[in-house]
């Protein structure tokens, strides 16, 4: 999440489980894939399914509040370092966005009586973002833009794979099926801004199909 959730190349697949078929290709973006648990070669014309990954409702609130750690402090590194008015922006949204849905999902915590819980996927997504966060450190200029901008359009983009293909599924209790809800719209939008900014810095974008 972080690089778990990993930086996105083209897979090809045509044809669903179960069915056989030639030739035409449907571009998928891998990310789309691994969050799904599927697995897919360049040369089968078919993907394979593999089981979901699903969580509990006190898992979501832990994945949830890595999630908005690691971007508030990856937002705070581009606040201090960044010298583009653009990219400068874009970190004090994510900064009061993610700071704002912390502190929606400690209340929503505290309302439910429910303690965030620690999952593998969790301790990943941690180690990811600190490593993101030290490669930034030692980057400037327009270097430093461009991977900050490249590295949220890559996350912005799991994150929402994240939220519709395994923690909206796996949601149980209504409240925090409502946050995922608004929280979604919050990524979507980040995912958005991040994929126009790296645009206007120069980079090849791979746009999600759907």
């Amino acid at each position: 999440m972080i690089r778990h959730l990993s930086p996105l190349v083209l897979a090809l697949a045509s044809a669903c489980a179960g069915t056989t078929q030639e030739a035409s290709s449907t571009v998928t973006t891998t990310s789309a894939i691994v969050a799904a648990g599927v697995a897919a070669t360049e040369r089968a014309p078919r993907v394979e399914p593999k089981p979901v990954e699903t969580y509990t409702d006190d898992q979501i609130l832990g994945l949830l509040a890595t999630f908005n750690t690691g971007e508030i402090d990856l937002a705070a590194i581009a606040q201090e370092r960044s010298r583009e008015p653009g990219v400068k922006r874009f970190a004090l949204i994510l900064q009061k966005d993610h700071t704002a849905s912390r502190d929606e999902e400690a209340r929503l915590s505290e309302r439910l009586v429910m303690r965030p819980a620690t999952t593998d996927r969790m301790r990943a997504m941690q180690i990811a973002s600190q490593q993101e966060a030290d490669k930034l450190r030692g980057m400037s200029g327009h270097d430093f833009d461009v991977e900050f901008v490249g590295n949220q359009v890559d996350q912005q983009r799991d994150c929402l794979a994240m939220i519709d293909l395994q923690l909206i599924p796996s949601a149980k209790v209504p409240d925090i099926k409502a946050h995922l809800a608004a929280y979604r719209e919050q990524v979507d939008h980040h995912y958005r801004d991040a994929t126009e900014l790296k645009r206007t810095l120069g980079g090849p974008i791979i746009a999600a199909t759907k």
